[in-house]
Formats: C-alpha cells, sequence, structure tokens
C-alpha cells in the first residue's frame, strides 16, 4: 500500500533531523578524531571508515609527500561544518600484498594543521 504524500514528507523530515543529529553527535563523541577509509586493490579495509587521531593525519601526509600522490580539498561536510579531505595514492610496491593502496582521510578543519 503506498503512502500517503504527508506520510512520506514526515518520514523524509525524520530522516534529516536523524542526519544531522548523528553529524551533531559525531561531532561531540569524537571531537578530535578522523575518519580513514582505506581500499586495498579496490577492496575496503575494514573497519571501513577506521577512527583515527586527528593529530595523527599530518605525520601521515609529510611522509607521503616524498614518494606519493597527495591531494588535499577543503569542504564542507551536511552539517555546515568544513571538513579536510586528504587522499594518498601509495607508489606500486609501498605495501606488501597490496600494488593499489589508497588512504582518504576526512578531519574536521580546525583539528588539522598540515605542511
Amino acid at each position: 500500500m503506498p503512502m500517503s504524500a504527508a506520510a512520506e514528507a514526515y518520514y523524509a523530515a525524520h530522516r534529516q533531523s536523524l542526519r544531522e543529529h548523528g553529524a551533531m553527535n559525531a561531532a561531540r563523541i569524537w571531537p578530535r578524531q578522523a575518519l580513514q577509509y582505506t581500499t586495498v586493490n579496490g577492496a575496503h579495509f575494514l573497519p571501513f571508515p577506521s577512527r583515527v587521531p586527528a593529530r595523527s593525519v599530518a605525520p601521515a601526509v609529510r611522509s607521503a609527500l616524498k614518494k606519493h600522490t597527495v591531494h588535499e580539498y577543503d569542504i564542507t561536510a551536511r552539517n555546515g561544518s568544513p571538513l579536510h579531505i586528504v587522499y594518498i595514492r601509495y607508489a606500486p610496491g609501498t605495501w606488501s600484498g597490496g600494488e593499489d593502496v589508497i588512504d582518504v582521510y576526512e578531519v574536521p578543519a580546525q583539528e588539522l594543521s598540515l605542511p
């Protein structure tokens, strides 16, 4: 049985408020945390994403700048907070068991100071 337009609007608003509440809780519960998304040969490395201390991202980026491809982006999250995205594609042969290894870090902008 299809939902009425009023019911669809109610559930859409409810889902949106849950997303916003979740984003606010994540910022409050893990204020100095970054999310790390790692893929190895196209497969996600679990846990996906993993939480890492934000202070550990800058040293990882500094060491990756020497031999690997690094891209950085400043964006705005859905909840309006500024985010810094760092994409690192490691050179083949860097990691054993993976020729195509990519790390993507999602860091709250106020927590990151990169070179």
